[in-house]
């Protein structure tokens, strides 16, 4: 079948959205391709029906774990055969996949960059019928990017060991630099197949609305747009806050982050996309592989670290083509709370040493000790324990996960939960009976607030401190409190562990040039998002420019535009209908119209904003009339 074929076929399509056609067919022609398109504008197609027109198995490398299944899920729908080789099968499970990928079992193969380290691996794909390898979320490859992944990397040693396998590259979005970055570490010939689709989105209105009071706001938005929406905020507590606000004004709103289960992000997802919730309010953990057209409106609580971040997440709206909301809430003392933040995620090298040293004591680690052993760490205890605040460590072990120095176990991102299923009069007859509990009870619901409305995270050694008892009693307090149905207790499946990648040294490894680089990178990316919430230029217009767009028109739509209109209203109006009158049979110079027009200064401007909005047409000869 012809890729058109393909397409009606499986998804039952009519025709191709704008680029997918031109990249489908560089790919299946075995021409190295990068494709950018915007969110919603169909890209895993790009990658999936070349996968099938050739022969063999399409090998994906995807970043996140809940992207692949999403998309493995969704080809099984179609009966198309693919499988999510990822970190959370066993090894049995693996062992049976190895085999299975040799023998050809599967069309779609997706895989983690990590996965790429191991030997096995390599010699598995050596002896496969592999016919392309894509690269989903490209930009990670880029350490000029918003989302570098360090193991994006890896991908040169994938292409040389398949060096005769054409390989499509397809993001939402990347600069300049970021396409330099991924056709220089994917290998790309020169010139490389680069397809662009322009970031403009004729049905988007871009807002930004600058208010200290952002609750009553978000309220207002909520309450004025109608349809879906998504509400993007930087921190789980602020989740868990908005949609209890929001559900107590009437608004059907739930909370998504990454501290959820599979059965829960499920769950959720479901609900918003069959319409039962109304507004998810988000992390950024929330929108990658989430196919829902109608989605009307996309606030930002809090400014994105990146305007790449803020234009793949903004551009969830509106995937239908009907009228749409983008929104971002910003006040002045956003800046400051984003550059700190920023700052705690990049910690020097004594403040690294310092905690490494602090880790290896406290799990016991001597040195030149603890090559390839696993550890339980718990960090309430290690910040107790060494006076440290929380956000320190969660940098510190991302750090030096990064540097190789160890690998934290899929646990650490899965802490206990708890919620309290019954009502204060429960609680109280409860303890009436139950004396002893009493102080048990009233410290927990001191200590975590909103606990009565959903599931919150705790630390059962916080609790022991409070009630000085051990944690053992703790959770058997926890546990019978749940089997008499008052509260629903659910503990941690395993503990959270990390494992050495290099033996304990006197000086743990420390890239002192890359952290800086990628600090500044950070701080670059953040500065620009702010110079975007307070430009006075079209939201669109800048949003072009930064990714290298030169656009000539201005969208007309976002709240610079229309309050730009709307202060040369009358004027605008006297020369629309003068350019319409004059002007709409032949082409015109330049000098010509501008005769007409006059030197009124306001009617200059009104002229200014007509051509840059794009209500004239130009021809070939420079020579311009209405269209």
């Amino acid at each position: 079948m012809q890729p058109i074929d393909i397409l009606r076929t499986y998804w039952g399509f009519k025709s191709f959205r704008p680029l997918q056609e031109e990249i489908i067919n560089s790919v299946i022609s075995k021409k190295d391709t990068l494709g950018i398109l915007p969110t919603g504008g169909g890209k895993s197609i790009c990658f999936q029906i070349p996968g099938l027109f050739f022969e063999g198995i399409t090998l994906i490398v995807s970043p996140l774990i809940a992207l692949m299944n999403d998309q493995v899920e969704i080809l099984k729908k179609y009966h198309i055969s693919a499988l999510a080789f990822h970190s959370g099968i066993t090894q049995r499970e693996a062992d049976i996949e190895y085999s299975n990928i040799r023998n050809g079992k599967y069309k779609m193969v997706y895989v983690s960059p990590e996965r790429i380290r191991s030997e096995r691996f390599k010699d598995a794909i050596v002896e496969t019928p592999i016919k392309l390898i894509a690269v989903d979320e490209a930009h990670c490859i880029s350490q000029w990017g918003f989302d570098f992944r360090p193991d994006y990397l890896l991908l040169s040693e994938l292409r040389e060991l398949l060096p005769n396998i054409p390989c499509v590259a397809i993001t939402a979005s990347a600069t300049p630099q970021v396409v330099e970055d991924i056709n220089k570490f994917l290998f790309f010939g020169k010139p490389a197949n680069v397809f662009r689709q322009a970031t403009f989105r004729p049905n988007l209105n871009y807002v930004v609305l600058q208010d200290e009071n952002k609750n009553a706001r978000l309220l207002k938005i909520v309450t004025k747009v109608k349809g879906s929406g998504l509400v993007y905020t930087k921190n789980r507590k602020s989740t868990l806050r908005l949609a209890k606000f929001l559900n107590e004004n009437g608004i059907v709103a739930d909370f998504y982050h990454a501290g959820l289960t599979v059965e829960e992000r499920n769950q959720k997802q479901d609900s918003w996309k069959k319409g039962f919730t109304r507004v998810i309010i988000c992390t950024n953990a929330f929108g990658m592989g989430i196919d829902k057209s109608n989605v009307r409106f996309v606030a930002h609580y809090d400014i994105p670290d990146s305007v790449e971040a803020y234009y793949q997440e903004s551009g969830r709206a509106g995937r239908d083509g009907e009228e749409s909301w983008c929104i971002l809430m910003y006040c002045k003392p956003d800046r400051s709370a984003a550059e700190l933040q920023l700052d705690s995620k990049y910690l020097d090298r004594k403040k690294i040493q310092q905690f490494f040293n602090a880790l290896c004591s406290h799990c016991q680690i001597p040195y030149n000790g603890g090559l390839d052993e696993c550890f339980e760490i718990n960090v309430v205890e290690l910040a107790s324990k060494y006076k440290l605040q929380l956000p320190e460590i969660q940098s510190a072990l991302n750090m030096l996960e990064k540097e190789g120095v160890l690998k934290l176990s899929e646990a650490y991102a899965n802490p206990p939960r708890l919620r309290i299923v019954s009502d204060n009069l429960g609680l109280y007859k409860f303890y009436l009976n139950n004396p002893s509990y009493e102080v048990f009870i009233k410290t927990i619901l001191r200590m975590y607030g909103g606990v009565f409305d959903e599931y919150v995270q705790i630390s059962e050694f916080e609790i022991s401190k409070n009630l000085t008892l051990s944690v053992d009693r703790v959770k058997l307090g926890l546990k019978r409190l749940t089997e008499n149905q008052l509260f629903d207790y659910l503990p941690q499946s395993e503990k959270p562990t990390f494992s050495l990648l290099i033996p304990r040294q006197v000086d743990v490894p420390y890239d002192t040039q890359r952290w800086k680089f990628l600090k500044q990178e950070s701080s670059r990316r953040l500065k620009a998002a702010f110079d975007y919430a307070e430009s006075h230029k079209c939201r669109q217009s800048e949003i072009a420019a930064y990714f290298g767009e030169s656009p000539n028109e201005l969208c007309g739509k976002c709240d610079v535009c229309r309050n730009k209109r709307k202060s040369l209203g009358e004027s605008i109006n006297q020369v629309s209908e003068l350019l319409k009158t004059n002007f709409n049979q032949n082409y015109f110079s330049l000098e010509q119209i501008l005769n007409k027009v006059g030197s009124d200064s306001f009617n200059l401007e009104a002229f200014r904003f007509i051509m840059d909005s794009g209500q004239l047409d130009k021809n070939k000869d420079g020579l311009f009339k209405w269209k």
